[in-house]
């Protein structure tokens, strides 16, 4: 899954990414690799898979939750950061802790 197909799949769960949500995801998967380098922390490294089965799965939650009635979330052993990263970058109105 490349970017573009990426955020057509969003379109479909009524996600639309502004331009710095974009770059911070970009910048995200570009520091997971860098980190992953030294200290696994994922299997999967190949950009339309962390896309597809990190960033995008992160996200399906937003098929049960309404995260814009969101204020705090707590994300317990998240490891790579996934999912409440990608939900704060996504929903920045969110305290993540």
């Amino acid at each position: 899954m490349i970017n573009s197909e990426f955020y057509k799949e969003l379109e479909k769960i009524n996600i639309t990414l502004n331009d710095i949500q974009k770059e911070q995801l970009e910048k995200y998967y570009e520091y997971l690799i860098e980190y992953n380098s030294h200290t696994n922390v994922t299997s999967i490294t190949k950009k339309e898979e962390v896309y597809l089965k990190h960033f995008y799965d992160s996200l399906t939650l937003t098929t049960t939750t309404n995260f814009n009635n969101i204020n705090n979330m707590l994300d317990i052993g998240c490891g790579a950061g996934f999912p409440g990263l990608v939900i704060k970058l996504v929903f920045p109105h969110i305290k993540l802790t």
